[in-house]
């Protein structure tokens, strides 16, 4: 799951409430009105979680 910064807590109380172990992605907040440079930053972050996650 790809969250922002913001929404972290949010999803690791829900995940704790199902007892499960999420595989998080956290990206700065927020990702919606930004610039193409500001986004090109957020895309790079989760490429790289994700390159990380798919390595374990």
């Amino acid at each position: 799951m790809i969250a922002t910064e913001t929404f972290k807590p949010l999803v690791l109380a829900q995940a704790k409430a199902r007892k499960i172990e999420p595989k998080l992605i956290v990206v700065k907040h927020p990702v919606g009105g930004l610039n193409a440079e500001e986004l090109r930053e957020r895309i790079e972050t989760a490429t790289m979680g994700l390159l990380e996650a798919t390595k374990k």
